[in-house]
């Protein structure tokens, strides 16, 4: 009986130290706490990260918006969902560049007959 109250005691210690190390750390791998049902504008999102349920027990979108907010939202959400796909597919497209104005040519003339040249 003895021999069990000790293991106890030396596990909840475990533990308890434990849980002490992280908050003096200030570390936590929880973004989102809880989710909100609002969306930034798609064309505000800069990048996007997902938190899956795990140790933060929530499953969240975590969107990042041009002027450095962060937003949390619910992953099955509609509006959440098209703008990732939003932001997946502004990655994913081509850059489009613009081409340069031609300008006169100075090339010489390719046909020799132009040229008048006596031997």
């Amino acid at each position: 009986m003895r021999c069990a109250s000790v293991t106890l005691l030396l596990c909840l210690a475990t533990v308890m130290l434990a849980q002490v190390s992280c908050q003096i750390s200030g570390r936590s791998n929880c973004l989102c706490l809880k989710t909100s049902n609002r969306v930034p504008r798609k064309e505000n999102i800069e990048s996007y990260m997902i938190q899956t349920a795990g140790v933060c027990h929530i499953d969240a979108i975590l969107f990042k918006t041009v002027k450095g907010r962060f937003v949390c939202a619910d992953p099955k959400n509609s509006l959440a969902i098209d703008a990732r796909q939003y932001v997946d597919n502004k990655k994913v497209a081509p850059k489009k560049t613009t081409r340069p104005i031609k300008t006169a040519s100075t090339s010489t003339p390719n046909n020799t007959s132009d040229w008048n040249t006596t031997i």
